[in-house]
C-alpha cells in the first residue's frame, strides 16, 4: 500500500481507540474497530481466490445456475420448494472457506476455475432466521454478488434488504434466471430500479440455466441455438475475463469502497454536530467575555481605582527612599497618615468596603511576594465564575462532551492571581520605584533641604554676631525666625507631598491601562473547555483530510499497491 493509504487506515485506528469526552466519536469505535478488522481481512485476501456469492430468492434457480457452471448435479433442486439450508461451496483444490454461522457447509473442490470461488446460498426470502444470518454473513465475506432473479422475483423486497448493507461495498452482476425468449424489458426495469436505489452493476447476463445443465449433463460441448440464451458469454465472464488482474481489482475496488463508506459515515455524523459545537463555541466565548467584564469592572473599577491607594503606595515607596530632612519628616508624616490603613476599624465603618480595600492595598505591599496575590481574589467573582463554569458544564453535557465535575479546579483563580501579581510586581511597581527615586533623589533632597538649612545658618549667623557685639537678640527676632523656618519645611512637605499626588495620579491612569490589558488578554477562564472544544475540532479535521484523502482519484489502485 502507498504511504497515503497507510497514514489513512492508521489514523482510522487510532480515531478507532478514542476514548475522550467527545460521546459522538467514542459510539463510533466499535463499528470502527468491526470495519478496520474486515479491511485488515481484506488486505491479506488482496492475492487470494474471489469469492463470488449467488444469491437470490426461493426458486429463481441459484443452485441449478451452479450446477450448470460445474457441470454436474453439485447442489442439490428442487421445482416445488426451497432446498438449499446450508452454502455450498465449489472451489478450486486447496481452498477452505469458514462460515461460522452454518451449521454445515458444503465444499466442492474440484472447479476448473482457477481464480474464483462460487458460494450457492440459502434463499434471500427465507424466513428462517439461521439462514438469513448465513446469507448476510456470505455477502459480507463475499467479493462479488451474482444477484441471480426471475421474471416474478427482480424486485423482490427481501433480497434488496440484505442487499442494502453491502451497497457499494461490493461488486455485483445481475443474472436473469429462467429465461425462456427474447425480451430486454426486465432487463431495463430491474437496471433502472437498481440505479434509483444505489447499485451500482457491473455487467448483464439473462440465462437459461436448466437448459445448459440438461446440454452438459448429456455430453455434448456446446449449444446447438440460442436456447441457453446468455449462458455462454456468463462462462466466458467468469472463466476468462475474471484473470488475476481483473480480480485484483475487484478485490481492491471492494476494500477501498469499505473504506469510503467507513469514512464517509463518519464523516457525516460528525458534520452533524458541526452547528451544535458552533453554538457551544459562542457560548464560552459570551461566558469568557462575561467573566473578563466582570472582573475588568472589579479590578478597575473598585478599590484600585481609589486615588488614595496609589498615593499610599507611592508614598511608602517615597518613605523607604527618602533621604535628608525634608524626606525624613515627608516619611513620618506619610507613616501617622497610613495609620487608618494599617490598623483596622480606625477609619472605616463599612466592613465589606474596608476588606476590599485591604486586599487591595496588599497588592501594593505585597507586590514582590507571589504567594500573596491570591489574597486579592474576590469572593464575588468567585461566585460569578462557578455560576458560569456549572451552566458551561451542563451545556456541555447536553452537546455530547461529558465534563466531570472539579470541585478543585482553581485554574481561573491561579490565572487571575498570576496576571494581577505579573501587572502590580512588573509595570505598576516599576512605575511606583521609578518615581519614587526621581522625588527621593539626592539633587532633590539637597534642594529640599537647602532652604532650611540656609535659614538655620543664617539665625544662627545672627545670634554669633550679636554675642560677639555684645547685644541680645529680642525674642521678635527669634520668633520670625521660627515662623519663617516652619513656613519653609510645611511648603516643602506641602511640595513634595502634591508631587506624589501628581505623579501617584500619572501611575494610576497607566497601572489601570496595563490592568486593563493584562485582564483583557484571552484565556483567563474556562481553560478546560476551550481544550475540549480545540480537540473536537482537530478531530473534525482530521475527519475532514480523511475523507479529502479517500476521495482522491485512483483510491482502488492505491490500496491494491
Amino acid at each position: 500500500m502507498s504511504n497515503g493509504l497507510s497514514g489513512i487506515i492508521n489514523t482510522l485506528e487510532t480515531l478507532a481507540r478514542y476514548d475522550g469526552p467527545w460521546r459522538v466519536l467514542r459510539d463510533e469505535t466499535d463499528l470502527l474497530q468491526t470495519r478496520l478488522a474486515e479491511l485488515r481481512e481484506r488486505e491479506n485476501r488482496l492475492d487470494d481466490v474471489l469469492l463470488v456469492a449467488l444469491v437470490g430468492g426461493s426458486g429463481v434457480g441459484k443452485s441449478t445456475l451452479l450446477n450448470a457452471l460445474a457441470g454436474d448435479q453439485i447442489a442439490a433442486t428442487s421445482e416445488m420448494r426451497p432446498c438449499t439450508s446450508a452454502p455450498t461451496v465449489y472451489h478450486p483444490p486447496g481452498m477452505r472457506l469458514a462460515l461460522s454461522h452454518a451449521s454445515e457447509v458444503t465444499h466442492v473442490p474440484r472447479s476448473a476455475l482457477e481464480h474464483i470461488a462460487l458460494i450457492d446460498t440459502p434463499d434471500s426470502d427465507t424466513i428462517v432466521k439461521e439462514h438469513r444470518a448465513i446469507v448476510e454473513q456470505v455477502l459480507q465475506e463475499c467479493d462479488l454478488i451474482l444477484l441471480c432473479a426471475d421474471a416474478e422475483k427482480y424486485l423482490d423486497e427481501a433480497t434488496w434488504s440484505l442487499l442494502r448493507p453491502v451497497r457499494g461495498l461490493r461488486a455485483m452482476v445481475c443474472v436473469e434466471t429462467r429465461v425462456r425468449r427474447a425480451d430486454d424489458a426486465i432487463r431495463a426495469h430491474w437496471l433502472k430500479r437498481l440505479a434509483e436505489n444505489g447499485f451500482e452493476v457491473d455487467t448483464y447476463f439473462r440465462v437459461n440455466a436448466l437448459r445448459a445443465l440438461d446440454r452438459k449433463l448429456a455430453g455434448a460441448t456446446s449449444s446447438a441455438d440460442d436456447d441457453e440464451f446468455e449462458f455462454p458469454a456468463l462462462e466466458k465472464f467468469l472463466r476468462h475475463e475474471l484473470d488475476r488482474e481483473r480480480v485484483a481489482r475487484i478485490k481492491s475496488s471492494n476494500a477501498a469502497g469499505l473504506l469510503t463508506r467507513t469514512v464517509d459515515r463518519l464523516y457525516e455524523r460528525v458534520q452533524k454536530e458541526k452547528s451544535e459545537l458552533a453554538t457551544l463555541r459562542t457560548a464560552v466565548v459570551e461566558a469568557d467575555q462575561t467573566l473578563a467584564d466582570a472582573t475588568l469592572r472589579h479590578f478597575t473599577a473598585g478599590a484600585l481605582a481609589e486615588p488614595h491607594l496609589w498615593v499610599q503606595a507611592l508614598g511608602r515607596e517615597v518613605g523607604l527612599r527618602a533621604k535628608g530632612g525634608i524626606g525624613t519628616l515627608y516619611k513620618v508624616l506619610e507613616f501617622i497618615r497610613s495609620l487608618p490603613y494599617r490598623m483596622p476599624g480606625w477609619m472605616s465603618f463599612d466592613v465589606y468596603r474596608y476588606k476590599q480595600t485591604v486586599q487591595a492595598t496588599a497588592l501594593f505591599t505585597a507586590s514582590d511576594q507571589s504567594d500573596k496575590g491570591d489574597d486579592a481574589l474576590p469572593e464575588s467573582l468567585l461566585a460569578r465564575y462557578e455560576g458560569l463554569h456549572s451552566e458551561l458544564r451542563m451545556r456541555f453535557i447536553r452537546s455530547g462532551l461529558d465534563m466531570e465535575a472539579c470541585a478543585a479546579d482553581n485554574s481561573y483563580q491561579e490565572e487571575l492571581g498570576r496576571r494581577i501579581r505579573d501587572v502590580f510586581s512588573g509595570k505598576i511597581h516599576e512605575r511606583l520605584a521609578a518615581r519614587a527615586r526621581l522625588l527621593t533623589a539626592w539633587p532633590m533632597a539637597l534642594l529640599l533641604d537647602g532652604l532650611p538649612v540656609a535659614l538655620l545658618g543664617y539665625t544662627g549667623y545672627m545670634i554669633a554676631r550679636a554675642y560677639w557685639h555684645g547685644n541680645l537678640l529680642n525674642t521678635t527676632a527669634f520668633f520670625h525666625a521660627g515662623t519663617v523656618f516652619m513656613m519653609l519645611v510645611i511648603v516643602e512637605v506641602a511640595f513634595m507631598a502634591v508631587g506624589v499626588r501628581l505623579l501617584a495620579w500619572g501611575a494610576r491612569r497607566k497601572g489601570l491601562l496595563a490592568l486593563k490589558r493584562a485582564l483583557g488578554m484571552p484565556g483567563l477562564a474556562f481553560k478546560r473547555e476551550k481544550e475540549m472544544l480545540a480537540e473536537t475540532d482537530a478531530l473534525m479535521e482530521t475527519i475532514s483530510q480523511l475523507r479529502d484523502g479517500v476521495s482522491a482519484p485512483g483510491l482502488p489502485e492505491r490500496y491494491s499497491k
